[in-house]
């Protein structure tokens, strides 16, 4: 189901993943990030009842449904994770993942084994309160949503913070619980301030652009959004959280389309589904288009291939789009 007013449309492709506490499969994923153009590293944050049970933790799978293994885990020691928020990665493979229980970001190399850790409990200028989001520029310099201390941090690949700007409201360059974070091609930075309803648009170095999106639920109208992507043609896609959609808007903001999840069986939940005939039989009699839907979407990222990916977290699973 899809809402176009430009000739930007996006076509359903297909589901990755189905509900697994352990291996194969997502346990509410909350974030995805892409190496290598192609491998996908999904961070599932579970919930409290689930966490020390193995569902919190990094999947590792492409876009074409390949399994290929986990890593991290639930722990408080260094390389374990409690209650993940984001990930994301470098120009060199390094992985980077924000927990909000820690207070920290994590770097996991190459070989998915942990490296370095920055930021603590705290508001001062190296400190953080319940990290959000992560994104790195062509630099490999790492943004950090500060979610709690309403700001944003700018840190060299080293943990070493270059800049931080930000502060409490809802005027241009102020925040109100910002969450996720995202840059484009030419450096700039984009942050979904999830209170306030909408999206900002900074230079690399912290300059106010412009504002996306206004507070409703109509076409371009994100409630609650929670994570922000931009694609190699500089549109915008906005996971709104508290609308159970995605909108697109062009580079200069205005609404392009919005779409709400059209989810078929993944293949991952048909073969686990196989094992049970009589469910598939009563799901051929049942209405599942609203199984269909977005139900929490936290996150948009791109492959090689120019596909979107849409992190559906409380469905378990991605839903994946071809741009036409």
């Amino acid at each position: 189901m899809t809402f176009t007013i430009a000739p930007q449309p996006l076509k359903y492709s297909h589901s990755v993943g189905n509900l697994a506490l352990t291996g194969r499969g997502f346990s509410n994923p909350y974030d995805v990030t892409v190496v290598g153009g192609r491998v996908l590293y999904v961070l599932n944050r579970s919930n409290s009842n689930q966490a020390s049970q193995g569902a919190v933790r990094v999947t590792i799978c492409t876009v074409d449904q390949e399994y290929i293994g986990t890593m991290a885990g639930y722990g408080e020691d260094d390389g374990g994770l409690v209650w993940p928020t984001s990930i994301t990665s470098d120009s060199e493979g390094n992985i980077y993942i924000a927990d909000e229980h820690r207070h920290d970001v994590q770097v996991f190399n190459r070989e998915h084994e942990f490296v370095r850790k920055f930021g603590a409990y705290g508001s001062g200028p190296t400190d953080l309160d319940r990290p959000s989001g992560l994104a790195t520029d062509a630099d490999d310099n790492v943004f950090v949503v500060d979610h709690m201390n309403n700001r944003i941090q700018k840190r060299r690949p080293d943990g070493e913070v270059v800049l931080t700007w930000g502060s409490f409201g809802d005027g241009p360059g102020e925040f109100n619980l910002p969450w996720g974070v995202c840059t484009d091609k030419d450096g700039n930075v984009y942050v979904a301030d999830w209170r306030n309803d909408r999206i900002q648009k900074f230079t690399n170095d912290g300059k106010y652009i412009s504002t996306i999106g206004s507070s409703g639920s109509g076409l371009g109208q994100p409630k609650r959004p929670a994570n922000v992507a931009v694609d190699d043609k500089g549109n915008i896609y906005v996971a709104d959280w508290g609308n159970e959609r995605v909108h697109v808007f062009s580079d200069f903001g205005y609404p392009i389309t919005t779409i709400v999840g059209d989810s078929e069986m993944s293949k991952w939940g048909a073969e686990f589904l196989s094992a049970n005939q009589d469910l598939v039989e009563g799901r051929k009699l049942a209405d599942m288009t609203p199984e269909k839907r977005f139900h929490g979407p936290t996150a948009v990222e791109f492959d090689d291939q120019n596909r979107v990916i849409v992190v559906d977290s409380c469905r378990h699973r991605l839903q994946i789009y071809e741009r036409v």
